[in-house]
């Protein structure tokens, strides 16, 4: 029986229900998941429901009615289930901000998608009605799902969002497993789930804007800054950029005031929240400011580019553009202008130091990777092929010179 067939639609709101649903998820070994919750206002988002399916059933669990779920948090993270869900990122999110660690058996079958071809990042609506022939529907975007009672349709809808996703994940795998792609889909979800753990780690300051042109000192602040809004959003439990926004925060690191009147120069500080702060700002400057040369941050490091470097992207991009239409991977999914930059810092640095360009591990060595490193060194050359597909350009090896070619015999 399918999920949207024989779906049990009840919101499971009492303890005696929540108890039986997962002993069906236990029983099955596999099941969906996805998250609905609100994050404009608070410190931490607040999970206003869980959405969960198996082969069998499926069902909104109601965690505002329950008193906790740890129980479904540990079926999560045992290694014995496989959890299936899309664009997984914020739903793990929610599992580490609940139990302080995150599940290792997890399949996104959005990850999963770009890797036999749709493209990356693909909507659930889309990867449904391309995957399935199924049209959901969308008249419940606009729900605060803090309310109650939650209708018939909102559940309804909600239950949407993982209804399907084992079907989906099941037809995925048959293609990656024909393309001989499934440890592909493994390793890059088990790169996400430590990119994810990675996310709150105590340099998470370091990921502020404008902080290159910061004196060492001004790092300092920033870096002080950074953990007293943190402090305070969680006292006050609301979200950090709501106590100081991240161009407000860098702006007083940049200037260092000494005075609460210092900070008036700055626009838009006469707001009454932000002057309530003023001489714990100040004191925090005070603190950056006492602190010894030898104890300030250093800067990471920011390659130079030469001045043609974007020159040579283009052409990089142009490049990992062609393989992945070649192999029916989404571009998306494979690497970003950065990534490129990466693997001409590389090439240019003679493969003298550094972590390995993304570009350069992995599936996406096979995808793209040394034919990116053949057309850096002049190995490979670029030319138009057919202007009207989608695909115009045609990477393709350098001959060698007749002569060469001769000694060579």
């Amino acid at each position: 029986m399918s999920a949207s067939a024989g779906a049990d639609r009840s919101l499971i709101t009492t303890r005696h229900e929540f108890d039986a649903l997962l002993r069906d998820l236990r029983a099955a070994g596999r099941f969906a998941l996805d998250t609905e919750f609100v994050s404009e206002e608070t410190f931490e988002p607040v999970l206003c429901l869980v959405q969960v399916a198996t082969a069998d059933r499926c069902a909104a669990i109601d965690p505002i009615a329950l008193d906790g779920l740890d129980e479904l948090w540990e079926l999560v993270l045992d290694p014995s289930v496989e959890v299936v869900m899309h664009a997984a990122g914020e739903d793990l999110r929610i599992c580490k901000i609940k139990t302080g660690r995150l599940p290792r058996r997890v399949v996104d079958v959005q990850v999963a998608a770009g890797l036999v071809g749709f493209g990356y990042p693909t909507s659930l609506t889309n990867l449904v009605a391309q995957v399935m022939r199924v049209n959901l529907a969308g008249s419940e975007t606009r729900t605060d799902w803090r309310r109650r009672p939650l209708t018939p349709a909102q559940i309804d809808y909600a239950l949407d969002d993982v209804r399907h996703l084992t079907a989906i994940a099941d037809k995925l795998n048959a293609r990656l497993e024909v393309l001989d792609r499934l440890e592909w889909a493994e390793s890059e979800y088990r790169a996400r789930i430590e990119e994810i753990d990675a996310r709150d780690d105590d340099d998470r300051w370091r990921r502020l804007p404008g902080l290159g042109k910061l004196s060492r000192r001004g790092l300092e602040a920033a870096r002080l800054l950074s953990e007293w809004r943190l402090d305070e959003a969680r006292r006050a439990n609301r979200p950090p950029k709501q106590i100081l926004r991240d161009d407000l925060l860098t702006a007083i690191a940049r200037r260092l005031p000494r005075h609460p009147r210092d900070l008036d120069a700055l626009r838009e500080f006469n707001r009454p929240h932000l002057r309530n702060f003023a001489r714990d700002l100040i004191e925090v400057v005070e603190a950056a400011l006492a602190t010894p040369n030898d104890d300030l941050p250093e800067h990471g490091e920011r390659p130079e580019d030469g001045p043609g470097a974007q020159m040579v992207v283009s052409l990089l991009a142009a490049t990992m553009n062609w393989c992945c239409a070649k192999s029916r991977v989404a571009v998306g999914l494979t690497g970003s202008q950065n990534d490129l930059r990466d693997v001409l810092r590389r090439h240019l640095d003679d493969h003298a130091h550094g972590p390995t360009p993304a570009l350069l591990d992995g599936w996406r060595l096979e995808v793209c990777g040394r034919a990116l490193l053949d057309v850096v060194s002049g190995r490979s050359s670029l030319r138009i092929g057919d202007p009207s597909s989608d695909t115009p350009i045609v990477v393709e090896p350098v001959a060698a010179p007749a002569d060469e070619g001769a000694e060579a015999c």
